[in-house]
């Protein structure tokens, strides 16, 4: 995925962003990380709901003459570049809905979605229904490694058949899927205001009638999120854990204890000495409800191909758990989970560096492997990886090597501390050695 922008936040000058299976961007406050993430974001979630292959009506009445419509996939690849181009257009015109903000604010923004090279992949078996509760009414239908998609209208009754524009946003749907649903990932954002969010979800409007009561739509996502935790997502088991059930004791690990539902309310579960503890999670620390979204979206809805969106996942934990956040994110990518972090946090980025070096050969590997406990499920290819540092404006991609990610800005930050405090110190010493 690439995506290029100008005029978005900070963001005044034409940059370009390519997401990795890992992405990073790092910068100071107030360089256009949130923007960035949030726009992404936004886009993710709407494109396939919004774009427009520009069907013909001859199309559509065919298909409700004879039933059934074939439409071949590759006839339609040259178009993408052009499809993806008046997608960006459109959203880009949302964009102020988006962050609930004005429309002078966006009047000169400009987001684009690249095809950047991609080839759609046919290899996925594809189906699709609409219809009522009780009886489909069109279905869509791609084998497994065909380029023919077949549209079929299942009724006859022409009081039963859905209007022209109906049909058209169904077939654009699956024509997006068939073709791009490989390249756009499905979204899942944990924003950095998920503290607040986790402890006063059910008392925050996200009525969009009341004027006084609207967030960007980020925000409101998260909080009818953490909202149907306790009647929705918690009955269900991820396609991830059932595949990984390894990643409950991961999150585990990072919190210290787990999270239930019980009586209508999220419980946080620990051990004490030798005892249990359940409480509220409304009674725990600010770690605890940090890291409620994180581990309800990964035992609940994630999946392979999707992606998650991670604003500042350092936030409330100690060094020592961000580093293992930083394993945990790894673990994701080798599960087919892509994941695009924003980050202030040297320890996460040494972590990330640790684990591209361990995929090098040197002496004495596997004993410093298992020394710090390493396993080869911890090893991240620098291949997978993109990094980004906000500042001046724009977004300039950092080097990363088998040795690892360079993110100068924590580095300035680091050196310039040591060196005062060598300074200092040496006074002092002088002083001591008189």
């Amino acid at each position: 995925m690439k995506f290029q922008f100008e005029k978005l936040g900070a963001l005044d000058k034409q940059t370009e962003i390519e997401l990795g299976d890992l992405t990073i961007l790092c910068g100071a406050n107030n360089t256009g990380k949130t923007y960035t993430t949030r726009a992404i974001y936004g886009f993710l979630k709407m494109w396939q709901s919004h774009i427009d292959f520009k069907i013909a009506d001859a199309q559509i009445q065919s298909l409700f003459q004879n039933g059934v419509l074939k439409i071949e996939l590759t006839a339609l690849e040259k178009e993408i570049p052009q499809i993806l181009d008046a997608l960006s257009k459109e959203y880009t015109l949302s964009l102020p809905r988006l962050f609930n903000a004005s429309e002078d604010f966006f009047s000169q923004t400009a987001f684009h979605a690249l095809k950047n090279g991609y080839q759609p992949n046919y290899q996925k078996a594809l189906h699709l229904s609409a219809g009522s509760a009780t009886k489909d009414v069109l279905n869509i239908f791609k084998d497994k490694d065909s380029t023919i998609l077949f549209v079929s209208l299942l009724v006859e009754d022409k009081n039963l058949i859905p209007h022209a524009f109906v049909v058209k946003k169904f077939l654009n749907k699956g024509l997006g899927q068939a073709l791009l649903g490989d390249y756009f990932a499905k979204p899942f954002l944990i924003t950095s205001e998920r503290i607040g969010i986790t402890l006063f979800h059910k008392v925050l409007n996200t009525n969009e009638e009341d004027s006084f009561s609207r967030y960007a739509h980020p925000l409101k996502d998260n909080i009818d999120f953490v909202r149907d935790i306790v009647d929705v997502h918690s009955k269900q088991k991820s396609a991830l854990i059932k595949e990984h059930p390894e990643f409950a004791s991961l999150l585990k690990d990072i919190v210290g204890g787990e999270y239930t539902v019980a009586n209508n309310q999220i419980f946080f579960s620990f051990l004490k000495d030798t005892q249990i503890i359940q409480i509220p999670v409304n009674n725990g620390s600010a770690t605890v409800a940090s890291q409620v979204e994180i581990n309800f979206y990964l035992n609940c809805l994630a999946k392979k191909g999707d992606i998650l969106l991670f604003d500042e996942p350092e936030q409330y934990l100690h060094p020592a758990n961000q580093r293992k956040m930083a394993r945990l994110f790894v673990r994701l990518v080798k599960a087919g989970v892509k994941v695009f972090i924003t980050t202030q946090s040297d320890y996460l980025i040494k972590e990330l560096n640790h684990l591209i070096l361990l995929g090098n050969e040197f002496e004495d590997k596997d004993e410093i492997m298992t020394k710090y406990q390493y396993t080869e499920k911890d090893v991240l290819d620098e291949s997978l990886v993109k990094a980004y540092v906000a500042e001046k404006q724009s977004l300039f991609p950092t080097v990363i090597d088998e040795m690892g990610i360079e993110v100068d800005s924590f580095d300035h930050e680091i050196n310039e501390m040591n060196r005062m405090y060598n300074e200092m110190t040496v006074t002092m010493e002088c002083a001591y050695a008189d």
